[in-house]
């Protein structure tokens, strides 16, 4: 019998609230609070609709069909900062779901039952990393891209209900079809970034015998002001610079979502791409080109060995006291 999605879906009703719940009550609660703040505006202006403090209907003149364009173009851009909150849900999520994925069930005493099953170490800390790489992503890009397109839509009709013809710009831009696709493209790419971020957690939360929260951050922390602190003592380059970069910036950082262009260390990560005028496409093609990055790499091998850590530890740690 393969054990493998039997323990996926043991993982996804574990944490259904955090994979699923929550980036859909704030999903929710963002599309209430949009479309609230889009009707009391369009009140009190009067029938008047602006964007980024431009009238597009002037005395009743519509704008020229360039502006229109461009307009309907930085709209439908505008649904993947939309989903700003979102990606912090996920950050969040991972990042306390990581760290609680070794440790709470040596806190409760869990684990013993669950070794007690013909299911091997690696094979539980393997579903548990799929879980974090792969399932909750997912799920937030997919309600992400619903989300984004709904507002769109929304804020294209209500402006078109007050004569401004940017309906069907809209509905002509082929960004507004390809962001959903383009922001589930983007979960190999996150996956791969957060992997040493995920890593360190779980074997953090495979080794601690108390507050994981505080070694997993503590240790990196310390060890960064550590070196700033003889850095600035004795006057010499111990590269604490880079280390709050590459590792605790690395370690706390990849958890959110397209912040690797943060970390990509070749040149030009962003050259080119204008928010609103270039198509969502190629933000996609100037993520997967980080890929290329040896920072990408390395955290890669560090994760690995992270990852063979956590189930070391898992064999022989059982209690969490």
């Amino acid at each position: 019998m393969n054990t493998f999605p039997t323990l996926l879906k043991r993982e996804f009703w574990e944490h259904k609230g955090g994979m699923l719940w929550a980036p859909a009550v704030v999903g929710g609660l963002l599309l209430l609070f949009a479309l609230g703040s889009l009707l009391l505006g369009l009140a009190f202006k009067g029938g008047a609709f602006t964007m980024n403090g431009e009238r597009i209907v002037v005395d009743g003149q519509l704008i020229d069909a360039t502006a229109q364009a461009k307009i309907a173009g930085g709209m439908v851009f505008a649904a993947l900062p939309s989903m700003a909150p979102l990606a912090g849900v996920l950050a969040l999520v991972l990042f306390f779901y990581a760290l609680g994925s070794l440790y709470d069930e040596r806190k409760d005493r869990s684990v013993l039952f669950w070794k007690s099953m013909p299911v091997s170490d690696t094979a539980t800390v393997l579903s548990k990393l799929a879980s974090m790489l792969v399932v909750a992503p997912l799920i937030t890009a997919l309600i992400g891209g619903l989300l984004g397109v709904v507002l769109v839509l929304a804020i294209a009709l209500a402006a078109n209900m007050l004569g401004t013809g940017i309906l069907g710009r809209v509905l002509a831009t082929p960004d507004l079809y390809l962001t959903p696709l383009a922001i589930v493209a983007l979960v190999p790419v996150y996956a791969l970034w957060v992997l040493p971020s995920i890593a360190w957690c779980m074997a953090v939360s495979a080794w601690a015998r108390r507050a994981p929260f505080l070694w997993a951050v503590g240790l990196p922390l310390g060890a960064g002001m550590l070196l700033s602190w003889q850095e600035a003592m004795f006057d010499v380059a111990l590269g604490a610079g880079g280390f709050w970069k590459h590792v605790v910036g690395r370690f706390f950082g990849s958890f959110i979502p397209g912040l690797w262009f943060a970390f990509d260390t070749r040149e030009g990560g962003l050259d080119g791409f204008t928010p609103g005028e270039s198509s969502v496409l190629e933000l996609v093609a100037q993520s997967y080109a980080s890929l290329a990055s040896p920072a990408l790499w390395i955290g890669l091998a560090v994760g690995v060995v992270f990852v063979a850590l956590a189930i070391r530890l898992r064999r022989w740690r059982e209690d969490a006291s």
